[in-house]
């Protein structure tokens, strides 16, 4: 490594590993002094180094995802892109959380090294160029995530609270996210694990319905066409439903449904291992009505399941994982439905046993 740090314009991932070193509190002499002579070169990187530092210290306990530190990285080369034509090193796999791992085996580095990239995103900075402004000023942006076709994802959103995201998810945090708002829309399923603040309730928008949190561990499940649900696990949520003014608070254990035209079911107490389940990875129907399976089935194995109109007015009860092969799940949900199954690719077609389904 050179005896200065060159983030700018290095093409060496030595020099990114210095600086998580350093930010770690782990930095060798050598390291320490090339960071030094790097803040003396460009006295602006004095302040990214001391937000990455106190960052680190107040939120890298647990190391982000490696799809949280790719998101991270392209606001990071987003923000940068502004301000300095070269920002990043041109390798972005130098952030990879799994070439870190196999390179350095101590926790502490690993988590200093993605919090360079995600603490980006915590803080809302950007660097500015030009003599007259060398400081960090903050900056609102609209953040969306996606989670791919079977895949969970964590996430650790600006304001601390935690989200899990379900497969084949997307959550859009609105603009100015963790400032003057905390409001996310849904598609999908997460469980929010929320950072209460009185002054900025934390909202989560569905087409169903509206979700507040009151200081709260809930789950949202919300599909097109298939109304909205949520699971109270602590706390309470206010829900208020698509074209109501009224709204109906739920507490800790219990749950609501949400249809797609608004009609709410509360159920008091209600909450079971059922509705948390596919945190760990297993679907979960109970009476679940077709709709809903095919939604669940389309983001949770890749598959459009078509369903003989004869057999829509029928639910499913069944459990799956979530690396059971498609094929295997289509047989069942045909079994209960009491039809016959023929899988086109990625279409699951179950006709009643008298008909045949057009194509």
């Amino acid at each position: 490594m050179a005896d200065q740090i060159r983030v700018g314009n290095s093409s060496d991932d030595s020099d990114w590993e210095a600086l998580a070193r350093v930010v770690a509190g782990e930095g060798s002499p050598k390291d320490d002094l090339a960071v030094k002579r790097w803040i003396d070169a460009d006295p602006a990187s004095a302040a990214l180094v001391a937000a990455l530092t106190e960052q680190f210290g107040a939120s890298a306990v647990v190391p982000p995802s490696p799809e949280e530190v790719e998101h991270a990285l392209a606001a990071v080369k987003l923000r940068f892109g502004a301000a300095s034509s070269a920002a990043l090193p041109s390798h972005p796999s130098a952030f990879s959380l799994d070439s870190y791992r196999r390179r350095w085996l101590d926790a502490r580095f690993r988590a200093a090294a993605a919090v360079l990239v995600v603490a980006a995103v915590g803080m809302l900075w950007r660097i500015a160029s030009g003599p007259s402004s060398n400081s960090m000023q903050p900056r609102a942006v609209s953040s969306h995530y996606a989670t791919a076709v079977g895949a969970l994802d964590s996430l650790r959103l600006p304001d601390g609270s935690r989200v899990l995201l379900g497969p084949g998810s997307e959550l859009t945090l609105a603009d100015g996210f963790g400032t003057g708002t905390r409001e996310v829309s849904l598609r999908g399923e997460a469980r929010f694990d929320v950072t209460h603040d009185a002054s900025h309730p934390f909202v989560v928008q569905t087409p169903a319905a509206t979700f507040r949190d009151m200081g709260t561990v809930f789950s949202v499940h919300s599909d097109a066409g298939d109304g909205a649900r949520v699971a109270v696990t602590s706390g309470s949520v206010a829900v208020q439903s698509a074209g109501s003014l009224s709204t109906t608070t739920l507490q800790a254990g219990d749950r609501a449904m949400v249809a797609a035209e608004g009609a709410l079911r509360v159920e008091r107490a209600g909450v079971s291992s059922d509705d948390v389940a596919w945190t760990a990875g297993t679907l979960v129907f109970r009476d679940a009505p077709v709709a809903q399976v095919s939604a669940d089935l389309r983001r949770w194995f890749g598959v459009v399941l078509l369903v003989d109109p004869g057999l829509g007015g029928k639910t499913v009860t069944s459990t799956f994982q979530r690396g059971d092969a498609p094929r295997e799940v289509g047989s069942v949900v045909a079994a209960l439905l009491g039809g016959r199954l023929r899988m086109d690719g990625d279409t699951l077609r179950i006709s009643a046993p008298a008909s045949v389904m057009p194509r």
